[in-house]
């Protein structure tokens, strides 16, 4: 009885082993053919990635470069732009020791104002030896241009017949305690009331 048995169980795993034999070479088979079919797959997706990159190389300019949010009232708009004077280094104003340094201010549409010194190629930054954003308005009872900096001080500056900013020394040095303490602890006071020439656009 237990011969009968072990000899059922001989034939059953000779018979198994035979048929794992013979599947043996289509199971690889088949996996081999399905490698290849997954990696020509991917190869081509990936060709397919590349020609969508590809074709998206031109970035559209509105995407790239965010048009900036005008939040001037009407009557500023005008104003808008770039101003620049370039003021001898005598002047402690610009901050620079020999020859003459670019003062440049940049109104935009988004009520920021941007202020620079140019001086012999290298840029530094008037406030504080760094920069700082600054806000601007305008004022349309004093026909000014108001520069309100980052550290509370004010400078204000009048419009001239062509659009140019000139300094308004006296509002500048007084209107308010702030300004009058700023100057008081040594900071740079401009010797003379410079205009600043709005670049004219092409």
């Amino acid at each position: 009885m237990f011969q009968k048995a072990d000899y059922q169980l001989c034939i059953l795993i000779a018979v198994s082993a035979a048929l794992i034999g013979c599947h043996k070479p289509l199971e690889d088979s088949v996996a081999k053919q399905i490698k290849a079919e997954t990696s020509a797959k991917a190869a081509s997706e990936q060709a397919k990635s590349l020609t969508q990159v590809a074709g998206q190389a031109t970035v559209p300019v509105e995407k790239a470069e965010p048009v900036l949010k005008n939040t001037m009232p009407q009557n500023a708009q005008p104003y808008i732009g770039r101003y620049q004077i370039t003021i001898s280094c005598k002047d402690p104003f610009v901050k620079c020791d020999q020859g003459t340094s670019d003062f440049v201010i940049n109104l935009l549409a988004d009520g920021t104002a941007h202020r620079t010194l140019i001086h012999l190629g290298q840029i530094t930054f008037d406030s504080n030896f760094h920069y700082r954003q600054d806000r601007w308005s305008y004022d349309a009872q004093h026909h000014q241009v108001i520069l309100h900096r980052s550290n509370g001080v004010e400078f204000f500056y009048r419009i001239d017949k062509d659009e140019n900013l000139v300094m308004d020394l006296d509002k500048i040095a007084h209107a308010s305690a702030q300004n009058q303490q700023y100057f008081a602890e040594g900071n740079p006071f401009p010797q003379q009331a410079y205009r600043l020439l709005k670049e004219k656009v092409s």
